[in-house]
């Protein structure tokens, strides 16, 4: 139908893209990934301890939460 190679499914082969088309395999992709995640973490985690350093709960919650194990409203950990 249209101008471009088209392979046995009908749909072009060779696609150009910025991402690398339709089969997108660069190299050293798991090296990158992981880089990649190792900044990620390496960002979140001083975040999350600065949340969990000024995390107040003035009311007691209805049932009990992840964060009152680390909440320093919840001295007595009667729950």
């Amino acid at each position: 139908m249209g101008g471009g190679e088209h392979g046995a499914e009908g749909f072009r082969t060779k696609v150009w893209s910025m991402s690398g088309g339709p089969y997108c395999r660069p190299k050293h992709w798991r090296r990158n990934t992981a880089i990649s995640m190792f900044g990620v973490f390496l960002i979140c985690i001083p975040i999350a301890m600065k949340s969990a350093e000024l995390e107040q709960r003035p009311h007691q919650p209805v049932r009990p939460t992840p964060s009152q194990l680390w909440c320093k409203n919840f001295v007595n950990k009667d729950y």
